[in-house]
């Protein structure tokens, strides 16, 4: 022990040194997969890694993905898996943003129902590799939904407390979906037929939404209620949220636009309170009808940009401010998407296109989502919501219109510039 904690001594110290230099410049990028892999699990620590090959190293990035934190028998098997994949003529094991998604398959790997020896990837496309390989390796029967194995290919593997993986496993065994242990909400039979048919690219909320409203005869409904509060909420106290649906469906001749500022207005009754009342948490819409509902949500809409307009921005909300999402704006000419920063800013962008954005207020303190407006020579066009994990999931304009083809256009070119993803469920007026 006393020799472990002696310091070393100088010309020690110097070896120690050149060691470390030598392993910085050590052109392992050329290397065969399986040297590479080898090299990998040749670190007894991630800072020895780290300090030979650069956090930023797409082999640093895998073996903070596979190796950190894992246990003796965890690795062995990760190992195996690795080394089964180097074999294979696929750059999954060079992409850094796949890493966390490449550790998860490869820590379950104990558990799959075929070798990596039998896949052939059939596409030079990393991501439908990915794909490609999860179904091989553990759908025994072919038939788990392809929104699940897609699943895969995304940042998050967790979503609403699901492990996309584990889940992944389960059916792949032959299990039923209604019987993974893990669900945030009760599963039917017949909503797990309905998740089964759910289009490829959901997330597990979309294919449970899509689900319920099949179970309803109400698909039609199904791109207004994701684009809505209830599509994009956590799975929490989901009958009540159903009953809005069931209202709406039940409601001949309603204009499927009222439903996102109805549930605005809803919330707002629920979880703040309108003017003087309090929040009433049980709040429901039995023995309403459409037409009053329609009323008061309109009327709340007037009350709140009355209440804007008297107070000037002169409030304590009126005062607040945030950094805003890590997103660019966008310039184009005379088109401008900027993102609103200021309490005072959303409530004057709800006040001139008439609609409830500054309801988000607390949402955007938060880091959840961001505010954008699209200005044409300086007239408001269109409300943008922009959710933490870069998507658009709302574009509206005065009176929650849709966009229309030529903004569609502009919003393309700001998607693109700065890396966004928009929602299929943002509609289009083509007609």
């Amino acid at each position: 022990m006393a020799n472990r904690n002696k310091p070393l001594s100088e010309e020690a110290y110097r070896w120690k040194e050149a060691g470390v230099a030598l392993s910085r410049h050590v052109d392992w990028r050329n290397w065969p997969q399986s040297k590479q892999v080898e090299y990998m699990f040749s670190f007894g620590s991630p800072h020895a890694l780290y300090e030979a090959l650069g956090v930023d190293s797409a082999l640093a990035q895998l073996y903070a993905a596979c190796v950190v934190d894992r246990t003796s028998a965890e690795k062995g098997n990760i190992l195996g898996a690795l080394r089964a994949l180097a074999t294979k003529r696929t750059g999954l094991l060079h992409r850094p943003e796949l890493a966390p998604n490449v550790g998860a398959l490869a820590s379950r790997y104990a558990r799959r129902v075929r070798e990596v020896a039998d896949w052939k990837p059939k596409s030079s496309n990393v991501f439908r590799q990915l794909a490609s390989l999860v179904r091989h390796l553990f759908d025994r029967y072919g038939n788990a939904p392809d929104w699940l194995i897609e699943s895969w290919m995304r940042p998050t593997l967790v979503e609403d407390g699901v492990s996309l993986p584990d889940l992944t496993l389960h059916l792949g065994q032959g299990h039923s979906l209604r019987s993974f242990s893990r669900l945030p909400v009760p599963i039917s039979k017949r909503l797990e037929h309905g998740m089964r048919e759910a289009p490829a690219g959901c997330t597990f909320r979309e294919a449970l939404r899509y689900a319920q409203l099949a179970a309803r005869d109400a698909l039609a409904w199904w791109g207004v209620v994701m684009e809505s509060r209830l599509g994009r909420a956590a799975l929490v106290d989901d009958a009540f949220w159903l009953s809005v649906v069931d209202f709406f469906v039940a409601s001949p001749m309603v204009d499927p636009r009222h439903f996102g500022p109805v549930c605005d207005w809803i919330h707002q009754k629920r979880s703040v309170g309108i003017g003087p009342e309090p929040a009433q948490p049980g709040f429901t819409l039995k023995g309403r009808s459409m037409a009053s509902v329609l009323a008061q949500t309109e009327q709340w809409h007037h009350s709140q940009a009355r209440a804007r307009r008297q107070s000037g921005g002169a409030n304590q909300a009126g005062n607040s401010r945030w950094a805003g999402l890590p997103v660019d704006n966008f310039l184009a000419g005379p088109v401008r998407i900027e993102q609103l920063t200021t309490a005072a800013q959303l409530q004057d962008e709800g006040n001139a296109q008439r609609n409830c954005v500054a309801t988000y207020l607390q949402s955007c303190l938060a880091g959840r989502c961001g505010i954008f407006s699209l200005t044409v020579d300086g007239t408001r066009g269109l409300t943008i919501e922009v959710t933490a994990n870069r998507t658009v999931v709302q574009v509206r304009g005065k009176y929650n219109r849709w966009m229309t083809p030529q903004e569609h256009v502009w919003i393309i070119q700001w998607l693109n510039q700065a890396r966004l993803v928009l929602s299929k469920h943002v509609g289009v007026a083509w007609e």
